[in-house]
């Protein structure tokens, strides 16, 4: 009990102490000089460390940008691809909608699909490379079509590739007909690339828009595959025939997969 009162009457003598000393001119002296003193360098230290936190909050936030830029065109280029592959997947499937809908139509032809790998080198004649050969079943003479019609002939095979001979190469010939008149002629390419069709017998009717198709003739092509559209007729009463000028109906220079009909072989080569 004593000494709680002891510890208590010098804490009550110390604050006396403090309260009196702190009233003294001295005391309030020192006080003055310790803040005129240490104020500047208290201030010259907590300058550089506020300039130390913003800094470090800028390189934060850099690091930040930094981060959303590197995602953001991650995202773009993402969005770029698939804008590129949806185009190609939108081709593809109308590729293959117009396969079935050839399919359904001439159900007696089979056929395998095959890539355009390339162009003659030579440049001299009108034709193309597959990426299918005599090990995916293609031979020489086979016919080479899209779902829109009559691409040309394999002309050249190997393993794994073959040689087309499209229909507008100058030594290309086609036994064809008017599909609406059944008037007979022969389809031929030319060193411009584009078609005509010669023999058409004078006492035909024929004119734009008239579709031609194969007419089976001598066994080298099929019956009934779609060659082209007329576009222009010339008829003279002297001459034994008219001649028209045909439009391919398959755009060659556009086209990139063809089928090979591999059922069908020309007579001479059964």
């Amino acid at each position: 009990m004593l000494t709680r009162l002891a510890y208590l009457a010098i804490i009550l003598l110390l604050g006396v102490l403090i309260l009196v000393l702190s009233r003294l001119p001295q005391v309030q002296f020192l006080e003055t000089v310790g803040f005129e003193v240490l104020g500047p360098i208290e201030v010259g230290i907590s300058i550089p460390v506020v300039h130390l936190d913003r800094i470090s909050q800028a390189v934060e936030d850099i690091s930040q940008l930094r981060a959303e830029n590197a995602r953001l065109k991650a995202q773009v280029d993402r969005l770029s691809q698939q804008a590129v592959l949806v185009p190609e997947l939108q081709r593809e499937n109308a590729e293959l909608r117009a396969e079935l809908g050839f399919a359904q139509s001439d159900p007696q032809f089979k056929w395998i699909n095959a890539r355009i790998i390339g162009f003659d080198p030579s440049n001299l004649v009108h034709a193309i490379i597959i990426d299918q050969g005599t090990h995916n079943g293609v031979a020489d003479g086979m016919t080479v079509i899209t779902p829109a019609g009559l691409v040309g002939q394999v002309e050249q095979v190997t393993p794994n590739t073959a040689k087309v001979l499209l229909v507008t190469d100058v030594s290309s010939s086609v036994d064809s007909l008017i599909q609406s008149n059944r008037a007979k002629g022969v389809v031929n390419g030319s060193r411009g690339g584009q078609l005509s069709m010669i023999y058409i017998p004078q006492n035909y009717k024929v004119q734009s828009g008239d579709r031609v198709v194969t007419s089976g003739l001598g066994g080298v092509f099929p019956p009934g595959l779609l060659v082209g559209t007329v576009t222009e007729v010339h008829q003279n009463d002297v001459d034994l025939y008219q001649e028209a000028q045909v439009q391919p109906a398959v755009d060659l220079g556009r086209v990139e997969q063809v089928m090979v009909i591999v059922n069908h072989l020309p007579t001479r080569l059964r």
